[in-house]
């Protein structure tokens, strides 16, 4: 845990980080992230964290408008608000340009919130602050999803490696999710009912069978009648069957396995070994740019790429 927090996702950054290291920072702001300070291995990390427990904000009363009251709103966990991603912004450009810590997103969002409300509020303004901030980061940015975390809808979009490509860099656990869509929200799209009903008439020995006689053209309407109602109650019974059916193989394509199969991620993780893996992946990467660097002073030439510069660091 850190700072007494309960949370999920404060257990694993204790566990990712040296013990005692983490240091939280705005934390009476927009709490569902989490932004703070750690080292990993003695490397000094900034550190962006998701509250999955459901949140209260507090708006107090306006002192000056006798007409104001105080506002509590709950606000879901794992979800951008308007703040929250104001504030998710703000810590990127703090980490960047204040302090120069390579970032570690530990990402478990479910998307943005699209309620009246927030729309109002901007928070698909604040959405791009993120995707501001991230494209001007000058050092490693670790995406990772933990375990029994899920990315969806907007929230990929915001921290997609390809955003920044020479920073960063996204990893996901063994057992977690990433996807624009939740598997039954896919299967509802992709794979409605009709589909399910041809489905069962392709495998299903009885419905093809059933299906066959109603395509007799000699059958009597009585005859039709009784075979569509068997073919009817048939379907009924299997349908929750292939649902789940449907809803399982949906989610495969949710999984690390498949995530690395399309190149959205550079490597999936276990839990066990992330903690040792990242260590050494920061290390090596801060050693990269700092040659890079060093690299691009010795050329002393305003045009040369980083292609070059990394180039000559491979030539090595």
């Amino acid at each position: 845990m850190i700072e007494g927090r309960e949370t999920v996702d404060g257990e694993w950054e204790s566990g990712m980080f040296d013990k005692g290291s983490f240091q939280e920072t705005l934390s009476e702001w927009a709490k569902g992230v989490v932004v703070g300070r750690a080292r990993l291995g003695g490397i000094p990390m900034g550190v962006i964290g998701v509250e999955t427990r459901m949140i209260e904000n507090l708006t107090p009363a306006d002192p000056a408008n006798q007409d104001s009251t105080e506002l509590l709103v709950q606000e879901a966990g794992q979800v951008w608000y308007p703040n929250s991603a104001f504030k998710t912004a703000q810590a990127i450009n703090d980490f960047n340009n204040g302090e120069h810590l390579p970032l570690m997103v530990l990402a478990n969002w479910r998307g943005f919130s699209g309620g009246q409300r927030d729309m109002y509020n901007e928070v698909l303004k604040y959405g791009s602050f993120i995707v501001d901030a991230l494209t001007d980061y000058k050092q490693p940015v670790f995406i990772y999803i933990p375990p029994t975390g899920e990315l969806r809808g907007g929230s990929w979009v915001v921290v997609d490696p390809t955003i920044n490509p020479d920073m960063m860099e996204m990893y996901a656990d063994v057992e977690s999710r990433a996807g624009v869509l939740e598997p039954a929200g896919m299967v509802g799209i992709k794979y409605r009912q009709n589909k399910l009903f041809a489905t069962m008439a392709r495998l299903d020995e009885k419905c093809k069978e059933l299906t066959q006689k109603l395509a007799d053209k000699s059958l009597s309407e009585d005859a039709k009648s009784d075979l569509t109602k068997k073919l009817a109650a048939r379907q009924n019974d299997l349908l929750p069957i292939y649902v789940q059916i449907s809803t399982e193989f949906a989610d495969l394509h949710d999984r690390s396995g498949r995530m690395m199969a399309k190149g959205v991620i550079s490597k999936e993780l276990e839990w066990s070994e992330a903690r040792r893996f990242f260590f050494w992946r920061a290390r090596r990467r801060l050693n990269e740019e700092h040659l890079i660097k060093r690299i691009g002073d010795y050329l002393n030439n305003p045009a040369s790429t980083r292609l070059e510069k990394v180039s000559r660091l491979n030539s090595c």
